[in-house]
């Protein structure tokens, strides 16, 4: 399951170094090195000797003159190794706006299309993005944009969300037309501009009857959200919650320091000084433990269970967070399967462009880390997206509650009334892929 972006970004992604961290290795900033891309092949390749964790599948009769970039011969590289779905490349630029920057280029929220009615629903929206400020929220429909009818569009075999995104201009005006959930039609115009990724949707507390009931919609890990969950946390304690329900539905990852973090913040003593991740490299690096940390937060749960809400978009960081905490607190999955990566990345500079390699595989306390196929659920459910954050309408919150309430999956694995909806991984402008995210970088 994959959602359609529709911004210019690498929306959310996932361990080594934290992955777009500044002070990221540097292969070289050497200038002949980076004037002749045969020298700049040389580099990469021995880079990822050294460092990849398949070193032992390149092909070392790889030509790599012929390479025309290192995104190429990154892409060849993984084209011979089939495990490796995650690697990638991107410029400094666009890794610091991803994690350091958390900015974006784009009208701000991501998109779901019903393949029942050929229309795009409003997954989730961006805080001050253009698409809020025009009205744009959370289970709205969009019928129209730039006037064409898109249940017109998407019933066309051969629709390019790529190619229809190339008829218009980042500059251009834009109609997008949408129903709301009350029925009430809406057109209104909005632009492409630089966006801020906020990364908390929505903090709730919820009364049960197992008392008060913390929700948290997290939908990625990335450095700048640290103070604002935090604060989340202390709203918490404030409301003196019994238990906790973490929204990770489209959640790609982000930096295993965040994820340490949030898993810190849950568990409390529960898990404090005990093993968080505990990575392997490829036989020439030996990679460090880590350790449960708060990262200087001050507000934090010990809670001794946890309800994750997951869909195929939760992925990297988001499953070590629950991967590592499986050893120390009884944790409930509700929803759908995860991604599948227990792999990590340790983001490293050449010339202005900044390789995304994976160079560890990733284990909790247990030694447990072989989740390439997703962490399975323990109670199924869908993500119609029938209202907004925290609605009881909600099938993947409901069954959350439930799940709380009863111990147990209700009887109805709500999967009678769900919509049948693609979730598409390319954003609608550019052709930036948004399963790049899919990645956990250490610090």
């Amino acid at each position: 399951m994959n959602i359609l972006l529709l911004v210019c970004l690498l929306p959310a992604c996932q361990e080594g170094q934290q992955e777009g961290q500044q002070d990221s290795p540097i292969i070289t900033m050497d200038e002949q090195v980076c004037r002749e891309q045969s020298l700049k092949n040389i580099a990469m390749w021995e880079y990822m000797n050294d460092w990849y964790l398949w070193n032992d599948a390149l092909d070392q009769n790889s030509v790599l003159a012929d390479f025309l970039s290192i995104d190429d011969l990154l892409a060849d590289i993984k084209e011979k190794n089939p495990l490796d779905r995650y690697s990638f490349v991107v410029s400094k630029q666009e890794s610091d706006d991803m994690f350091v920057n958390a900015q974006t280029f784009g009208y701000g929220m991501a998109n779901s299309t019903d393949e029942m009615t050929d229309e795009l629903i409003v997954n989730f929206v961006f805080d001050d993005s253009n698409a809020q400020k025009i009205g744009l929220s959370r289970g709205d429909r969009i019928t129209h944009i730039a006037g064409n009818n898109l249940s017109e569009l998407l019933s066309k075999a051969d629709f390019s969300w790529a190619e229809f995104w190339l008829t218009i201009e980042q500059s251009q005006l834009v109609a997008f037309t949408w129903r709301q959930l009350d029925g009430t039609v809406i057109t209104r115009e909005m632009i492409q501009s630089k966006v801020t990724t906020n990364t908390v949707f929505a903090t709730e507390v919820i009364e049960s009857e197992v008392g008060k009931i913390g929700y948290l919609v997290y939908n990625s890990f990335i450095d700048p959200s640290s103070e604002d969950l935090n604060q989340v946390f202390r709203y918490f304690k404030e409301q003196n919650v019994d238990e906790l329900i973490v929204d990770l539905r489209y959640n790609h990852g982000g930096t295993s320091r965040m994820s340490n973090q949030l898993a810190s913040q849950i568990g409390g003593d529960n898990v404090f000084g005990e093993i968080y991740n505990a990575p392997t490299n490829n036989a020439n690096h030996v990679s460090a433990v880590e350790i449960f940390n708060l990262n200087k937060a001050e507000h934090y749960l010990s809670l001794s269970k946890v309800v994750f809400i997951t869909t195929g978009e939760s992925a990297s960081g988001s499953e070590v967070l629950i991967n590592s905490l499986k050893p120390f607190l009884e944790v409930k999955l509700v929803g759908q399967k995860t991604y599948g990566k227990p792999v990590g990345m340790r983001v490293a500079q050449l010339c202005d462009e900044v390789i995304f390699a994976i160079t560890h595989h990733n284990h909790n306390a247990d030694g447990y880390g072989d989740f390439f196929d997703g962490i399975a659920v323990d109670c199924p459910a869908i993500d119609s997206v029938a209202g907004p954050w925290g609605s009881s309408k909600d099938p993947m919150l409901s069954e959350a509650v439930y799940l709380l309430e009863h111990k147990q999956c209700s009887p109805y694995l709500n999967s009678a009334t769900s919509q049948k909806t693609r979730l598409m991984t390319k954003p609608l402008y550019r052709e930036f892929s948004t399963t790049k995210p899919f990645a956990t970088v250490s610090h």
